[in-house]
């Protein structure tokens, strides 16, 4: 049973960093341009997908402990659909773990609106002006790596339970 943890984890881990690729391709994807004149990449930009990926990356480590834990509880449960189960866990783990991350990403960019920072962001990214894609990037990261554990227990409620027998 070790290697099937070790290959589901492995897979699960795999995924995930795909995942995070792709959202935040789509996240980033509206910035027309990415480079500079000299054909090296913006330091807007890049400040800008760092903390994406810091974020998101912090939200697979969180997601990657409870999957060990759906994996633990369901060898000690044994269900009789022992495959199904263990996919639809770790599906809906790894997709709460992602709400959580667009949704704070959907916060922020309503935090930046609310503090008066009424700039278009391709605009800024445009004119590679950093600062703000600093005070953004740091928004994020702070908000993230700050309320993870709030995650760790929203993710550990989607966790198959073991049922303890009590006998008279």
């Amino acid at each position: 049973m070790n290697s099937l943890k070790l290959i589901t984890i492995s897979v699960s881990v795999i995924l995930s960093f795909l995942l995070l690729i792709f959202i935040i391709y789509f996240l980033t994807n509206k910035f027309k341009s990415k480079l500079n004149e000299d054909g090296k990449i913006k330091v807007s930009f890049g400040i800008w997908y760092a903390a994406l990926f810091l974020s998101g990356s912090d939200v697979i480590s969180v997601v990657i402990d409870t999957v060990t834990e759906v994996i633990d509880n369901l060898l000690k449960i044994n269900p009789p659909n022992f495959n199904l189960q263990l996919v639809q866990s770790i599906s809906l783990i790894i997709g709460a773990g992602f709400i959580w991350f667009i949704l704070w990403f959907l916060v922020i960019k309503f935090l930046i609106n609310t503090i008066k920072i009424k700039v278009d962001e391709h605009q800024e990214m445009e004119d590679d002006n950093y600062g703000y894609f600093i005070i953004k990037a740091a928004m994020l990261i702070g908000l993230i790596f700050s309320l993870s554990p709030l995650l760790s227990l929203i993710l550990r409620t989607l966790i198959p339970n073991v049922e303890t027998p009590f006998y008279h």
